[in-house]
C-alpha cells in the first residue's frame, strides 16, 4: 500500500481544527494556506494573520488579492479589510 505524503500546507488543512505551532510554520506554507482558501478559508485566515505579525512583504498584496476572490469567505474579506485598514 502506498503511503500518502502531503505537504505541510495540506497536513495543516486536514488536521484542523487542530492547529500547529505556527512560529514554526514557514512563511511559504502561510502564503500556500492563504492562495488555497477554498479548502480551509480558516486556515486562511490564521495564516494571513501571521504572516502580518511577521511583517512578511507579501500580506498587503495578498489582502487586496482576497478582497477580489468572488469565492473568499466573508470572516477571510474581513480580516483582510484589517490588514489594509491598520496602515
Amino acid at each position: 500500500m502506498k503511503e500518502l505524503s502531503l505537504s505541510q500546507a495540506n497536513e495543516i488543512q486536514f488536521l484542523y481544527p487542530s492547529e500547529p505551532e505556527w512560529v514554526s510554520v514557514s512563511d511559504e506554507t502561510l502564503i500556500v494556506l492563504v492562495k488555497d482558501y477554498v479548502s480551509e478559508p480558516n486556515c486562511a485566515t490564521i495564516a494571513l494573520c501571521q504572516l502580518k505579525r511577521r511583517d512578511n512583504p507579501l500580506t498587503k498584496p495578498l489582502a487586496r488579492w482576497l478582497l477580489q476572490e468572488e469565492y473568499a469567505d466573508e470572516w477571510l474579506k474581513e480580516s483582510a479589510q484589517d490588514i489594509l485598514d491598520e496602515s
